[in-house]
């Protein structure tokens, strides 16, 4: 098969754009080019991913923060995507992991002010800018953690590059144990604080099911809707991929396995946020803003997984359909009401199987 039926995802958090969005993504991409550029081969290569507007990524998941500190998670946010792109490019930094751990180790010497800080080194130069700005904002406790956060991350790239170099697929629980490094679930839970101007250090086992269904969600929803991406590029670190390769499902079978589990960490991450808000903590100012950036986090993300053209095509743009057949061959796809078959015409959607869900 080469296509596949997006069903209806729950969605049944909040989605907001910051009132600043389009001028934040604007100056977001005004930072790449001039902090970033180097990292890219040619300037059409810059120019592909700048049209990705992973600049909106910031004003969909922080969106009622202040206009600065939504523009330093943009640009957050900016910066590891741009590491994340080079990972999945075998023409790039995916083609070698040992080249990849000597490059993350000379970012975390720069982030720890260890490096030479030398001016050709633009992951570098670019992470102490940011760090600049956003470090004033976090406790010592938030800056302890961020550079974990930073570490775990491009634990779980190097982990990436390991697993499609040697042509492995690893397990269910395997796969999602290095997505919650590899996606950044760290950092992302630190920007939210940041975002809200709290400090959630100390409360891991307190939030742990809040956290748990939260990210599950959020990586679930990626793979699912990142699906044509990760497959031209022959990715093994995917829910998909496991479920395909390791398990045995068909194409549409995969897909609708993961709306349902997107739909259990969803619904299963809104009773432990009630549960939490009706508790003896959820009187707490704090608590609550936390709990509200992490319904936009959940929300935004998802929002711009269905606009970004990183995971359609590059030319996409967004008709506002969230279900439809999708083309896994075409250079740029959108949500169909019919598929094509392979004499051209259209013809209606099989009966899709319902697996159960056996996960949580």
């Amino acid at each position: 098969m080469t296509e596949f039926f997006l069903p209806e995802l729950p969605r049944l958090l909040p989605v907001a754009y910051h009132p600043k969005a389009t001028q934040i993504e604007f100056r977001s991409n005004g930072w790449v080019r001039s902090h970033l550029a180097d990292c890219f081969a040619n300037e059409e290569d810059l120019l592909s991913f700048l049209r990705q507007r992973n600049g909106l990524y910031g004003p969909l998941t922080v969106p009622y923060t202040d206009e600065q500190r939504a523009l330093n998670v943009a640009d957050w946010y900016q910066y590891v995507t741009v590491i994340d792109s080079f990972v999945s490019d075998r023409s790039a930094l995916g083609a070698d992991e040992a080249g990849a751990r000597d490059m993350f180790a000379d970012i975390m010497d720069d982030f720890h002010g260890d490096g030479g800080g030398r001016e050709d080194f633009p992951y570098g130069t670019a992470g102490k800018e940011l760090w600049r700005r956003i470090s004033p904002g976090l406790s010592p406790h938030q800056i302890r953690r961020f550079a974990g956060a930073l570490e775990a991350f491009l634990r779980g790239c190097v982990t990436e590059i390991r697993f499609k170099l040697t042509e492995q697929v690893p397990d269910y629980e395997t796969c999602m144990s290095v997505r919650l490094d590899s996606f950044g679930c760290d950092f992302i839970r630190l920007m939210t604080e940041y975002a809200a101007g709290v400090d959630m250090t100390g409360r891991d086992r307190l939030l742990a099911d809040v956290h748990t269904h939260c990210m599950r969600q959020m990586i679930t929803v990626n793979d699912l809707l990142s699906w044509r991406k990760e497959h031209a590029q022959n990715d093994k670190m995917t829910v998909a991929r496991v479920l395909i390769e390791r398990e045995g499902l068909g194409l549409q079978q995969c897909v609708d396995r993961l709306r349902e589990l997107v739909d259990h960490h969803e619904r299963a991450y809104i009773a432990a946020r009630d549960e939490m808000l009706n508790g003896r903590h959820g009187k707490r100012a704090d608590i609550r803003a936390y709990l509200n950036g992490l319904d936009h986090l959940i929300g935004g993300s998802a929002e711009f997984e269905y606009l970004t053209p990183r995971y359609f095509g590059d030319g996409y743009v967004w008709d506002g359909s969230t279900s439809g057949w999708i083309s896994l061959t075409a250079p740029v796809t959108r949500f169909r009401a019919r598929p094509h078959t392979d004499t051209g015409t259209e013809s209606s959607r099989p009966q899709a199987t319902t697996p159960s869900m056996t996960r949580s």
